[in-house]
């Protein structure tokens, strides 16, 4: 019986192999057991998902099994983004949200997020417990409950709802939509066949002069790829921007938590960049106090910004469930990490890349500039983050574990570059100097070693790239 495990976002798995509805049903029984033990199960639970396969034939297994156990269900009636989970959460006081998404992930895996009642994504503290019940399930120890939907919904266990509306004006609250209007920005979205259809496109379309909106229906193959705006796939979306004369292009991941951004241009703006733009904008536009937050993995031009504020910025390990926590704790300014996931003070603990797309659009107006204009301006007063990731994919775990023992044995140096300092809060990352740095991770849900690699010196930056690839080779 293969072990049921939560990496940094909740539990994955590939549909039909691991991701069975025996192993779901096993998975929402310990959920089941946490909120029972740990929260108010009489608060109920908000269940939605991504547009994936199954997908709602897996929630309607997940809502048998909560009610089973005397937990209210409130059901989306379309797939609903993380983020919406998160607020929903929040704003009526339920003792968590399930989301059935496998996020950016290809489309042959599907997943189980869990957010407890602070809205987050779950601490370590919270999927340990989740994991030991689920040990308990499949050792026979624990029993799984079951309640028809009919039966679950004539004892007011269930309930279809709609939280659109309450997330759109929330965000009418954080953005400035009339100045975004106002100034006559035109925009293309692409939706990526995912949960933001309804959220973004219709935001999009009320706000600016002109909206080219794509990708904006169901397709589980998510158009043959990953449902990811990354640089690769967005070279379609930067294209039809250049094609088509408008200002900037907006997209987001299959469950609307991770953002993607090309400028006028149709070139992509890194998160590394818009983690960094979006503070300033926070903090010169909106005049927000408060110190910054992001993950070990993630530029360090967002200290530059935040420094020049007289703020200091909190480093975390990798996931946003840490840096969700210090928005709840700390009432951080901006919160991001480099694979695309952000959120702001007053906002939820958790990633969203609707909100992420809109700030973009409200800089624009601030700053009454394109935006390869204020990355321009950017650079004159910070200087330039030369940084890149590369993701190392392999068959099986001796392949992966060969590359890491041979990061694991760098002592003195990499590239040529002397080796000052090695942190492994999480991870390895090595230090060579205080402005250039390597971190070497395995990832917490796919197959894959990923390495991180940043400098303010180009040739440094050239250096270990190019080092790193021969260790890859």
């Amino acid at each position: 019986m293969k072990k049921i495990t939560f990496g940094t976002s909740g539990w994955r798995g590939i549909i039909a192999d691991d991701y069975t509805f025996e192993n779901l049903r096993i998975v929402s029984q310990a959920v089941a057991e946490y909120i029972k033990e740990k929260e108010d199960p009489e608060k109920g639970v908000i269940v939605t998902r991504d547009t994936r396969f199954l997908t709602e034939k897996f929630a309607r297994v997940v809502a048998e099994v909560l009610v089973g156990n005397g937990i209210k269900v409130f059901m989306t009636e379309k797939p609903a983004p993380t983020p919406v989970v998160s607020y929903t959460i929040r704003k009526e006081k339920l003792s968590g949200g399930i989301n059935l998404t496998a996020s950016h992930n290809s489309p042959e895996y599907c997943g189980f997020k869990f957010n407890p009642s602070d809205g987050g994504p779950a601490l370590p503290e919270v999927t340990s417990f989740i994991e030991s019940k689920i040990a308990e399930i499949q050792s026979g120890n624990l029993e799984i409950r079951r309640m028809d939907i009919m039966k679950a919904t004539h004892n007011g266990l269930f309930e279809l709802i709609d939280p659109s509306k309450d997330y759109v004006e929330r965000l009418k609250e954080l953005v400035d939509f009339d100045k975004i209007a106002d100034s006559g920005v035109k925009v293309a979205v692409d939706l990526l066949y995912g949960t933001a259809i309804g959220y973004l496109d219709l935001i999009c379309r009320s706000i600016s002069k002109e909206c080219l909106v794509i990708h904006n229906y169901r397709d589980p193959y998510f158009g043959g790829g990953r449902p990811e705006p990354d640089q690769k796939r967005m070279s379609y979306l930067g294209n039809l921007v250049v094609e088509k004369g408008l200002d900037v292009g907006l997209a987001v991941d299959g469950d609307a938590d991770r953002f993607g951004i090309v400028d006028e241009k149709g070139n992509y703006v890194k998160p590394n960049e818009v983690i960094a733009l979006l503070a300033w904008h926070l903090y010169k536009n909106k005049d927000k106090k408060g110190p910054s937050a992001r993950s070990i993995a993630t530029s360090k031009a967002l200290d530059a910004v935040a420094k020049s504020f007289g703020e200091n910025v909190i480093e975390t390990p990798v996931g946003f469930k840490y840096l969700g926590n210090l928005i709840l704790t700390q009432n951080v300014v901006i919160a991001g990490e480099e694979s695309g996931g952000l959120s702001i003070q007053d906002h939820v603990p958790e990633k969203d890349g609707i909100l992420a797309d809109l700030l973009i659009l409200e800089m624009m107006a601030y700053e009454e500039k394109k935006l390869s204009e204020i990355k321009k301006e950017f650079e004159e007063n910070f200087g330039k983050f030369y940084n890149a990731r590369i993701d190392l994919e392999f068959r099986d775990d001796s392949e992966k574990e060969s590359v890491i023992r041979k990061f694991e044995d760098i002592e003195e140096s990499f590239a040529n570059l002397k080796v000052t300092s090695v942190d492994r809060t999480d991870g390895m990352k090595f230090f060579f100097g205080e402005d250039t740095w390597m971190l070497v991770r395995p990832s917490g849900t796919e197959p894959v070693v990923r390495i991180y690699v940043e400098s303010v010196d180009e040739g440094r930056f050239r250096d270990i790239m190019e080092e790193v690839r021969k260790f890859a080779r």
